[in-house]
């Protein structure tokens, strides 16, 4: 996780340094833990949050990192080491989580995507602590989700941004889904655009 945040912050000061612009993060799904953990970088201006809790330090993170912190739980990662592995076409039903039947099938057409990590790996989202705690973040956050997300509704998503201290906005768009990128683009774009100069 933390390196996965480095890399956020990393990219986001190469633009900055390029361009000159306000550079925003932006994380989809469990790219929300990397989107809001790069956030110390003063390249960043501010971060969009859509569609997951997965904020580390956030109350949803928080309730489950215990498990993973624990001495059994450590022990056993330190004696697999990276050999056990999460499938994540099983462990997600893409189909019901987006809400869209051939949801997974469209995935695997993206040769980008991620369809399998290490457990060692998949345990730093529940352990990382980003260098800014959600209690002292002081950056723009608009965290974003779909009405009918059917992974995350939208009261766990207001909790979330509920959560996080600083100038946060809480957007749920009506009738979305759970990756408003893909299915809801014009509309997410629209709100987004239209947030991000507000804090520029």
């Amino acid at each position: 996780m933390a390196e996965w945040a480095d890399a956020a912050a990393m990219y986001a000061e190469h633009v900055k340094e390029t361009t000159g612009l306000p550079v925003f993060t932006l994380g989809s799904s469990l790219g929300v833990a990397a989107a809001f953990s790069a956030l110390y970088s003063d390249a960043t201006t501010g971060g969009i949050l859509m569609g997951s809790p997965a904020v580390p330090g956030g109350a949803a993170i928080s309730q489950a990192a215990p498990v993973w912190k624990s001495e059994q739980v450590q022990a056993m990662l330190n004696m697999v080491g990276r050999a056990a592995r999460l499938d994540c076409g099983i462990l997600f039903n893409f189909d019901e989580d987006y809400g869209y039947a051939g949801a997974g099938e469209q995935k695997r057409l993206d040769p980008w995507n991620t369809w399998s990590y290490d457990l060692s790996s998949w345990a730093t989202l529940f352990t990382h602590e980003p260098r800014v705690p959600v209690s002292e973040n002081a950056k723009p956050i608009l965290v974003a989700c779909g009405e009918k997300d059917p992974s995350f509704s939208p009261e766990v998503m207001k909790m979330v941004a509920d959560g996080i201290a600083g100038p946060v906005e809480f957007y749920c768009l009506e009738g979305g889904k759970h990756q408003l990128m893909l299915f809801h683009t014009e509309a997410f774009s629209a709100k987004v655009d239209e947030w991000v100069k507000q804090h520029i």
